[in-house]
C-alpha cells in the first residue's frame, strides 16, 4: 500500500489516489483520465476495485503538499526502468538503477520473467510514443489492485471499451487503449504485465518494503525540510500557478527528470527521487523546482522558435533545456541558498563535461544552453507569476 508521511504535524494515510489530467512536465504529454473509483479492496467480479481516497478525520484539515510514497507507482516505473535504455540527458530513472538491481537479484539467485523477456520487451519501446505515455499510468490509480484490474479488463476486452460492464471500466479501458491501440501493442502489454506480476511476487514487494524501512530517517528529514522550511517559500509560485494542493511523492526508480501529473482532486502530483541519505534531502526540492516550472516552458519555446525549428526537433531540445533552466531561475528568487546545489545536481545528473571548464555554473550554462530570447521570456514568466499578476 502507498504511505503518506508528515512529521509537522505527523499524519499517516494509507491510500493514494491520482489521475493524469494536466500537462506533464517530464517528457510526455498528459493522459486524460476518468473519475476515480469507489472504496479500496479486492476486485469484485462485477466491477473494478475501489480507489477512492479515505477521508481524513474531521478534526484534522488535509495537510498541504504531504510527502508520500506509493508502492504501485514504484513497481510500474521499476519495471520500465529494467527494460529501458535511458539515454536522456537528464535521466528518467536514477543513475545506475537497473544495474544496481541486477546485482541484488543475482546475489539472491532471482530471475523473473521480466528479466527473461527483457530483450523482447525492449525492442518495441522506441517504436511508439504510447509506451512512454504508459509510464504515467499508475498516477491514475490508488493502488495496484485497481490498476491490475483495469489492465486485465483491457486485455480481456481486446482494447474495446464498449465491452466493459460499467462506465468507469469503459473509461479505464479507453485510456489504456490510447496507449496500446494495436493487437501487437496488446500482446506486448500482456507479456509486460505478466513480467510485472512475477517481478512483484518474487522480488519487488519484499525489496521495496525493506528499502522503505531503512530509509525512514530520510523520509523524516525530507518532510521536516519541506514542511517546516521550504513549503512556504514555494507557496506563492504554487498558488499562482493553480498548484495550491499537491502530493510530493518519493519514488525509488525516479531520476532527475521527475514525473508530474494532476490528481483527481485537481492537486498536482510530483514524483521526485527518493534520496538514500538524509544529507541529500535537498535533492527532492531541486527536482520539485524543475517539475513545477515545466508547464511554462512549452509555450515560451513555441512563441520563440520558428516552424522550421519545431519541425526539425530543435524546439523539443529547447524544452528539455528550458525545464532545467527554469528551475534554477525559480530558486534564484524564492530560495537562493538552494540554487548552487541545484546547478551542481543537474550538471552531475547530465554528466556535463567541457575541456578546461570546472566551475559548475559555467558547465550548467554550457550543458543547458538556450537562446537569449527564450531565457529572457522564461525569466519574465517566472517574475510575473511571483508578482501575482
Amino acid at each position: 500500500m502507498p504511505h503518506v508521511f508528515s512529521v509537522w504535524p505527523f499524519v499517516r494515510h494509507t491510500l493514494f489516489a491520482a489521475s493524469l489530467l494536466g500537462p506533464c512536465a517530464a517528457c510526455a504529454s498528459a493522459i486524460p483520465v476518468g473519475t476515480p473509483a469507489t472504496p479500496n479492496g479486492a476486485a469484485p467480479s462485477s466491477g473494478p476495485p475501489s480507489s477512492q481516497q479515505s477521508a481524513l478525520p474531521s478534526t484534522q484539515p488535509p495537510l498541504r503538499w504531504p510527502v508520500r510514497t506509493a508502492e504501485h507507482i514504484d513497481l510500474w516505473l521499476h519495471a520500465f526502468a529494467l527494460i529501458s535504455e535511458d539515454t536522456s540527458r537528464v535521466r528518467l530513472y536514477r543513475n545506475g538503477y537497473r544495474d544496481s538491481l541486477v546485482v541484488v537479484k543475482n546475489q539472491r539467485n532471482v530471475l523473473t520473467s521480466l528479466d527473461a523477456n527483457r530483450s523482447t520487451l525492449a525492442k518495441r519501446l522506441p517504436l511508439t510514443g504510447g509506451y512512454l505515455q504508459a509510464q504515467f499510468l499508475p498516477f491514475e490509480f490508488a493502488n495496484w489492485d485497481a490498476m491490475k484490474y483495469a489492465l486485465e479488463r483491457f486485455l480481456q476486452f481486446e482494447g474495446d471499451p464498449r465491452r466493459a460492464p460499467d462506465r468507469e471500466t469503459q473509461a479505464r479501458v479507453a485510456l489504456i487503449a490510447s496507449m496500446f491501440p494495436t493487437a501487437a501493442d496488446r500482446e506486448w502489454l500482456r507479456l509486460f504485465l505478466a513480467g510485472v506480476l512475477d517481478e512483484q511476487e518474487r522480488f519487488f514487494n519484499a525489496e521495496h518494503s525493506r528499502v522503505i524501512r531503512t530509509r525512514a530517517p530520510v523520509i523524516t528529514s525530507v518532510d521536516s525540510l519541506w514542511q517546516q522550511v521550504y513549503r512556504v517559500k514555494f507557496e506563492r509560485f504554487l498558488n499562482n500557478t493553480s498548484q495550491r494542493q499537491g502530493d510530493l511523492v518519493l519514488s525509488l526508480p525516479i531520476g532527475g527528470e521527475g514525473r508530474t501529473a494532476t490528481g483527481p482532486n485537481r492537486q498536482t502530483m510530483v514524483a521526485v527521487p527518493f534520496p538514500s541519505r538524509s544529507a541529500d534531502a535537498a535533492q527532492v526540492l531541486y527536482v520539485l523546482a524543475h517539475e513545477i516550472t515545466g508547464s511554462l516552458v512549452g509555450t515560451v519555446v513555441t512563441d520563440n522558435t520558428t516552424p522550421a525549428e519545431q519541425r526539425a526537433g530543435t524546439a523539443d531540445r529547447y524544452v528539455s533545456m528550458g525545464q532545467v533552466q527554469a528551475g534554477a531561475m525559480l530558486l534564484a528568487v524564492i530560495a537562493p541558498e538552494l540554487r548552487d546545489g541545484y546547478v551542481r545536481y543537474y550538471v552531475e545528473q547530465a554528466n556535463i563535461r567541457s575541456s578546461g571548464v570546472t566551475a559548475y555554473n559555467a558547465l550548467f550554462d554550457y550543458g543547458f544552453a538556450l537562446p537569449p530570447a527564450i531565457r529572457e521570456a522564461l525569466q519574465r514568466q517566472i517574475d510575473i507569476i511571483l508578482s501575482g499578476i
